[in-house]
């Protein structure tokens, strides 16, 4: 979920406008298929557990994260998005669980995992807080929270036209209770080799606990 395009039409009278936005998005756009670079080169080390990937889409880390070995919950607004996510799911030879709901609201139910992946998830900053702390709840003791976002230096670059949605490190500082961040760094990447990269910001934290 990256990009943000704005619709050019009206979505359905019986349809919510974001889950819309995005079915739509997803059938008409191709999707990339590899994992965020950061999520391979952290999670190389963990012994695999349970995992989610919130936002999903079309699953390219719940999908890398499966071949891994890991168990993992895809969550995304979008019917299509997870019909994508399931059809590459069954290419790569693998399984992953989905579950159609947005993310607040299945986060509310109180699952925990592992492993709890956030990935290119831009809110507005009234919700961001609230969000980023649910998603941090999430996190079981031992386990470990990846996130990453398009950094504000990006504007105009990728991502969200809002400025309002970027991340910063002021922004994300304590953005997550009962963690210790152990990684908040701007990474840069080129989608363009003509033009100045992408920033990203990428969080990696971890919850004190779990088996010894």
């Amino acid at each position: 979920m990256s990009p943000h395009p704005t619709p050019d039409a009206t979505p359905p009278s019986d349809t919510p406008e974001g889950e819309w936005h995005w079915d739509r998005h997803y059938a008409e756009n191709p999707w990339p298929t590899m994992p965020d670079d950061a999520l391979v080169a952290h999670v190389a080390a963990l012994e695999p557990g349970a995992a989610v990937d919130l936002g999903c889409g079309p699953g390219r880390n719940a999908v890398f994260l499966a071949r891994r070995g890991w168990a993992v919950t895809g969550v995304d607004a979008s019917s299509v998005g997870l019909a994508q996510a399931q059809e590459r799911a069954r290419t790569a030879g693998v399984e992953i669980h989905t579950v159609l709901s947005d993310i607040v609201s299945y986060l509310a139910s109180g699952p925990s995992f592992d492993l709890v992946v956030l990935a290119n998830i831009h809110v507005p900053s009234v919700e961001r807080a609230t969000l980023l702390a649910s998603v941090a709840k999430a996190v079981a003791p031992g386990g470990h929270l990846f996130v990453v976002g398009h950094h504000l230096d990006s504007l105009g670059r990728g991502g969200p036209p809002d400025p309002d949605r970027l991340y910063t490190e002021e922004r994300l500082a304590d953005a997550f209770p009962g963690l210790t961040v152990e990684q908040m760094e701007r990474q840069e990447r080129h989608h363009d080799a003509d033009g100045p990269p992408l920033v990203d910001l990428v969080v990696w934290a971890a919850r004190p606990g779990g088996a010894v």
